[in-house]
């Protein structure tokens, strides 16, 4: 084969710019100035930027990721390519109960390193995944590469002896500094009195291949689903992290939960955003997460056995002004109800009791439909992520360019 045939270089690349990742991954194999040029950072940002800028390359690339209801395997379907194909509204009623079937693919080569281990959690960003296993080990992939790296911990502070039973994950793209930020917060409890509560935060150095720690801040903060939960999602929105905690005074019973707000690209910047006020003093057991481009706050059940259901959660119109929180309904009770990531025009994919949901909030008559993964119906974490050629191995030199 000609190295370029008779097209100019352009072409070519307007052309491969075009294609999956999956299919620039084997076409790598073409010739030297093919593999080349995919290898290339120029072209692998210009790649993630075309899904980024244009909507229909966007639903193309666009994948849900999840586990199934043990955390034993991890699964990614393509839900647009599913939508276009069964675009169709079930009533909620009597039908509610009969699945919609979707395809999915195990992600097996994960477990390669380890094998018998659960996801913990996972978060997600330009394609690539972060993973922590049940073991604590850290790991970073990309689904459409194939590649996976396997992270150091962020070593304890030697003045610090304490135990940290609870960590805080955040894992994105800034766009205000062109960098990748990983985020670790350490909540260290030195007795079982919960005196001196702490949180340590720690953020990786993509470049140095290790951790930093941010110098501690001035008073203690307590995970706010900490009953539920080991591990945190830190929610990213402009360019900063936010994880629901609760300050030591509202441990003690004192004060109430809070948002707090981390931007890594400016150390002592913290702060913290408050809960609606109809929340203020609540007896709820609340969850951050993001509704499209808002902040989220929805309920969940503090103990398995409890059948306290909801019906209601809110969304934070205009960030950080604590008047903009507004009330959203849906038509099915919940115990817990999170966002997954996934939304188009008209339906967003909400994730409750291990099942997956579409649900239209724009209409006078909301309406649902309910999905069923085949040989794997329920599931037990799900988010999105985009298809990309991002390189876990080059996050250090890594910069998109909009």
């Amino acid at each position: 084969m000609e190295e370029h045939g008779e097209l100019p270089p352009e072409i070519i690349d307007d052309i491969l710019l075009r294609l999956p990742a999956k299919s620039l991954c084997r076409f790598k194999c073409v010739s030297k100035p093919w593999k080349a040029l995919i290898s290339d950072h120029d072209f692998v940002i210009k790649h993630i930027n075309r899904a980024t800028e244009n909507k229909d390359v966007f639903l193309q690339r666009r994948r849900v990721i999840f586990t199934d209801s043990a955390d034993k395997g991890l699964y990614t379907m393509d839900l647009d390519e599913f939508l276009k194909n069964h675009n169709h509204v079930g009533d909620i009623g009597d039908d509610y109960d009969a699945d919609e079937q979707v395809a999915a693919t195990e992600l097996d080569y994960i477990y390669r390193e380890q094998p018998s281990v659960r996801v913990s959690f996972f978060h997600s960003c330009d394609g690539l995944i972060l993973l922590e296993l049940s073991n604590a080990e850290l790991y970073l992939v990309n689904p459409a590469t194939s590649e996976s790296k396997h992270l150091p911990k962020p070593r304890q502070d030697r003045d610090l002896s304490a135990n940290y039973n609870y960590h805080l994950y955040g894992f994105g793209f800034d766009s205000s500094t062109s960098q990748y930020q990983l985020v670790r917060g350490d909540i260290f409890v030195p007795d079982e009195n919960l005196h001196r509560i702490g949180t340590v935060i720690s953020v990786f150095n993509f470049e140095a291949d290790s951790w930093r720690h941010i110098p501690g801040l001035s008073h203690g903060y307590f995970p706010a689903s900490s009953q539920l939960h080991r591990n945190e999602n830190g929610v990213l929105l402009h360019g900063r992290f936010h994880w629901l905690m609760a300050p030591f005074a509202r441990v003690q019973g004192d004060e109430e939960y809070v948002i707090l707000v981390f931007n890594p690209t400016m150390i002592d910047e913290t702060r913290e955003i408050q809960l609606p006020l109809e929340l203020s003093g609540g007896s709820q057991l609340v969850k951050v997460g993001a509704f499209r481009e808002w902040l989220c706050i929805t309920f969940a059940t503090e103990e398995p056995h409890d059948v306290e259901t909801y019906t209601e959660f809110w969304v934070m119109k205009e960030y950080g002004v604590r008047e903009s929180w507004t009330k959203m309904r849906v038509s099915i009770p919940y115990t817990e109800l999170y966002h997954s990531g996934f939304w188009t025009e008209s339906h967003d994919l909400m994730f409750s009791g291990e099942r997956l949901l579409l649900y239209n909030f724009d209409e006078e008559d909301p309406q649902i439909r309910k999905l069923s993964v085949r040989e794997t119906g329920r599931v037990g974490r799900v988010g999105v992520y985009i298809e990309s050629l991002v390189s876990v191995r080059d996050l250090n030199i890594m910069r998109i360019q909009t």
